[in-house]
């Protein structure tokens, strides 16, 4: 019988030749600007980065996160420069999260392609976003720049965890990839001032201008750096010599998707508190939007300090020990926070400790899924930063339906801790006796 398809000519081989054929393109652009061969730069040093490399990676984190935090304080005034309603605005936030789902896919291409294309590909999406949004007059354009911005997080993200993880001895990842995430509170306690006082003088889009040229910057400065690679084999060579200890590992089939389990479930239980923790602050306090802003700074302060913590305890403690420390102590700041409200500053109290024990704990467990599957850093990183998304969007969504129907903190306390508690049962379940026995691990 005749296919009735067989007249449709096949564009698998199309497509998949242009993607060869922009990834070899992507790959001669990253070596000229390094100005090495790729011989030489494949064979960097995997152990150590030069303070300049860190510098690169660093700043370069500085601008991605300050272009996706930058929109939530100044989003009324992007709204009025746009001329659009505030609802409107929130949909270019709605579509920037939407576009992060496609991590896991960008963390296939990278484990591919290698770290550093990933990063200067996450690199060069922001330019393009923060240029198209800096020149928007409409809508339309600025929902363009948005989505690229959106999709410049997935894509440069799990590739410099890798990219760190892959150079950086597990004994000490936890203090690399600490000092890594600490550019997530440092966007926002030195780009949102700086970004307030842009906008003040200059109008909306200057923000997002300042982002333009410096990953400009960042851009070059990446091309120059000699130990990043175009391709991971260096990284699966060097896996044995960074495995972790074995209790440290997930094992089994099964325990690695456990673990991803555990960061959707965690970033749920959290957004789902912390989405309404303004409305709650209002309700409760009659704060006004001046006082609202002072919480902020106070939350840049304890997101600070949980990355901090990171750097100097979870490489000692353990990994594992740390994050399943860091979920029962969240869950207890939930339980907390009920009994604050007698007064603002038990309040903020309560606010600094549950943001501080959250990212003390999201913190920690990216160096443990740098380990779950060494030779394939990339792309499990990358699932974890889907899983973090879905986790966000599910939250994002729970938090304001339970608040609409009660204004009462109790409830979203409540079904905060169950999916925090589900969270702590995957974390014990990736790792049991039967799959360690099964691995040849042991206890």
């Amino acid at each position: 019988m005749r296919d009735p398809t067989s007249h449709i000519p096949d564009r698998t081989a199309t497509v998949s030749e242009t993607v060869t054929n922009f990834e070899l393109q992507f790959d001669s652009f990253l070596a000229a600007g390094a100005g090495v061969s790729s011989t030489r730069m494949k064979s960097g040093d995997l152990t150590r980065m030069s303070k300049w490399t860190w510098f690169v990676v660093f700043f370069s984190r500085l601008m991605l996160n300050l272009a996706v935090r930058v929109t939530y304080p100044f989003l009324p005034a992007i709204a009025r420069g746009l001329g659009i309603s505030f609802q409107q605005a929130g949909i270019l936030v709605a579509a920037r999260h939407c576009v992060g789902l496609t991590g896991a896919l960008w963390g296939v291409v990278s484990e591919r392609r290698g770290y550093g294309w990933g990063m200067m590909l996450g690199l060069t999406t922001l330019i393009l976003g923060a240029l198209t949004v800096s020149f928007s007059k409409s809508f339309t354009i600025a929902l363009v720049g948005f989505v690229l911005i959106g999709i410049s997080k997935p894509v440069y993200d799990p590739s410099v965890q890798a990219f760190v993880s892959s150079r950086i001895p597990y004994s000490n990842r936890a203090k690399a990839l600490g000092i890594l995430e600490a550019s997530w509170a440092g966007s926002w306690l030195l780009g949102i001032p700086l970004s307030g006082l842009l906008i003040a003088h200059f109008g909306w889009q200057s923000p997002f201008s300042l982002i333009s040229i410096s990953t400009l910057l960042a851009i070059f400065w990446t091309t120059r750096l000699e130990d990043v690679t175009l391709t991971n084999q260096a990284s699966i060579k060097n896996a044995e010599q960074n495995l972790s200890a074995p209790s440290e590992v997930p094992t089994g089939k099964l325990g690695p998707i456990l673990i991803l389990g555990v960061s959707l479930l965690m970033v749920f239980a959290n957004e789902n508190m912390v989405i309404v923790y303004g409305a709650w602050l209002e309700e409760q306090f009659n704060l006004r939007v001046q006082e609202l802003g002072f919480f902020s700074i106070l939350v840049g302060v304890a997101e600070l300090g949980g990355e901090l913590t990171v750097v100097a305890l979870v490489d000692r403690i353990g990994k594992r020990k740390a994050i399943l420390g860091g979920l029962a102590l969240t869950g207890l700041s939930y339980v907390a926070l009920p009994f604050c409200q007698r007064s603002i500053y038990l309040a903020a109290v309560g606010l600094v400790c549950m943001f501080f024990l959250f990212e003390f704990t999201i913190v920690s467990i990216f160096p443990y899924v740098s380990e779950m599957v060494p030779t394939e850093r990339g792309k499990w990183l990358a699932f974890n930063y889907t899983a973090l998304v879905v986790g966000r969007l599910c939250g994002a969504l729970s938090g304001p339906w339970l608040w609409q129907r009660s204004t009462n903190i109790l409830y979203l306390v409540i079904a905060s801790l169950v999916v925090q508690a589900l969270a702590i049962v995957l974390l014990l379940s990736s790792r049991n006796r039967k799959n360690a026995t099964d691995l040849g691990l042991g206890e």
